[in-house]
């Protein structure tokens, strides 16, 4: 009876602790992991900080050009399958379009990264470049 007391108390304690860390970690700075990461100096994190305001304003409109553009490629492929047709060059054209916003936004996101990547001491690139590049690119497990 005792042991399950000190085990219930222990994962309380744990589970409190946990809430007050992920409270405090997501009350900074989008930037606040990586800058913790890395050991950055104040004016790397404030360098950062611009980085991540300039990536926001950059690819905020391809969110709703996604929205948008995904709203009508499933319209227009709901309307094909009930009709038993075929596709159609206005499908075609919906497929084409969310791929070209999805590509803008990779390079907008990769201009990103390696914007960041040159913020970080040299030794600490390719470790920041493999956390991140999987976001952008589907590498198929290749390091």
């Amino acid at each position: 009876m005792k042991r399950g007391f000190l085990i219930l108390v222990a994962v309380i304690i744990a589970g409190v602790g946990a809430a007050l860390v992920t409270k405090h970690l997501l009350r900074g700075p989008s930037s606040a992991w990586l800058c913790h990461q890395y050991g950055l100096s104040p004016q790397k994190v404030g360098a950062i900080e611009g980085l991540q305001q300039q990536y926001g304003s950059r690819c905020g409109p391809y969110c709703d050009q996604m929205c948008e553009a995904n709203a009508r490629l499933e319209q227009l492929s709901l309307e094909a399958g009930l009709g038993q047709q075929s596709i159609t060059p206005a499908l075609l054209d919906a497929v084409a379009e969310t791929d070209r916003i999805r590509t803008q936004t990779r390079i907008v996101m990769l201009e990103h990264f390696y914007a960041v990547a040159a913020e970080l001491p040299p030794e600490k690139r390719r470790d920041y470049l493999l956390k991140v590049l999987p976001l952008a690119i589907d590498s198929c497990g290749s390091r």
